[in-house]
């Protein structure tokens, strides 16, 4: 795993299954059709989700920086993809989308409301600013835009390099080996446009413009879509690492295989504390007399013991959606709710 990009998917991966530690709560709100984790849960909810998201378009960013690096580059690379240089950037990566966040924290709470217990994000208001809009705006831009645009820039000078770049320049080996990392990468980066593209189209439609009544059965549909693609993303990219990085399986492998071993070495000392060998070189007198008795020319059978061991979802009763501003789930006897 101590390679720059291994690292780089390892953060990737793990901000991707974090994230998807966010779908029971998804479930349950909308089995019980109300939020029933509490205050506390319902910040932590919505703050870990958001840091998972905003970490991944970065880490995304970063990838795309480090192609560039390398391929265009080549010279002065090593100099700047060191595993230090990379695990500090990780680091900068999580703490810069937690410090992003603060405000979700900050705003995130339960409403009680009679038969109704909702977690959601209530920004303050003022004559100046709508909290909502602001925040969407911002999220928007510094979460996906901006890493966008950086992101397509960075493959957009990589694609121009590979195609320039001939035979004669570099050995046949290592051109292949950039252009497979490359396309790793790019194909991250693609999946991942898709399946974001259209949560945010939806976010930024549904909070610029005023609020209906009512929403069509078409737009309802299209917006959940866009919900389930955001959370389809993180589910996919650890199976893309595993079929398109040769280098992050084996890695990967020898790392799970490593720690398997401790862990069987560990139960066998265990059970060696438990049931000590018979035989062993501090045993019974009787033992060493015997051995001392047999003659010199007769060979001794050696003993050995072996021991074996065994994004958020809305729905309220007009259908008004919203996947970023939390759990709102009413619960009434002459309406149900629509998924």
């Amino acid at each position: 795993m101590q390679t720059v990009t291994n690292m780089y998917i390892f953060n990737l991966a793990l901000a991707d299954e974090m994230f998807l530690t966010g779908l029971p709560f998804l479930i349950a709100t909308m089995t019980f059709n109300y939020w029933p984790f509490g205050r506390l849960m319902c910040k932590v909810y919505m703050t870990t989700t958001s840091i998972n998201q905003f970490t991944s378009s970065l880490l995304l960013t970063v990838m795309s920086a480090d192609r560039y690096v390398a391929v265009c580059h080549p010279i002065s690379s090593p100099r700047y993809r060191t595993p230090f240089i990379a695990k500090f950037i990780c680091l900068t990566a999580w703490t810069v989308s937690a410090l992003l966040m603060v405000p979700i924290y900050i705003y995130a709470n339960i409403l009680e409301n009679g038969n109704t217990i909702s977690c959601n994000i209530y920004w303050p208001e003022s004559a100046f600013m709508n909290g909502q809009k602001a925040f969407t705006l911002y999220s928007f831009t510094l979460g996906f835009a901006i890493p966008l645009v950086l992101i397509l820039l960075f493959y957009f000078l990589v694609i121009c390099k590979l195609r320039t770049v001939g035979p004669k320049n570099r050995s046949k080996e290592k051109k292949r080996s950039h252009r497979k990392v490359t396309y790793l990468v790019l194909t991250v980066i693609t999946v991942y446009v898709i399946c974001w593209l259209p949560y945010w189209i939806t976010q930024v439609y549904i909070t610029l413009l005023p609020p209906r009544q009512g929403q069509s059965h078409l737009g309802l549909i299209i917006i959940l879509l866009a919900g389930c693609l955001s959370y389809a993303n993180s589910a996919m990219n650890p199976i893309l690492y595993a079929f398109l990085s040769d280098n992050f399986k084996k890695s990967f492998a020898k790392a799970f295989t490593c720690a398997a071993r401790m862990e069987v070495n560990a139960q066998l000392n265990a059970e060696n504390s438990v049931f000590p060998p018979k035989h062993t070189r501090s045993g019974s007198s009787k033992a060493q007399l015997n051995r001392e008795q047999k003659p010199r020319n007769e060979l001794e059978p050696s003993t050995a013991i072996t021991l074996t061991s065994r994004s958020n979802i809305v729905v309220s009763s007009d259908k008004e959606i919203s996947f970023r501003n939390g759990f709102n789930k009413q619960q009434t006897e002459s309406e149900p709710t629509q998924v």
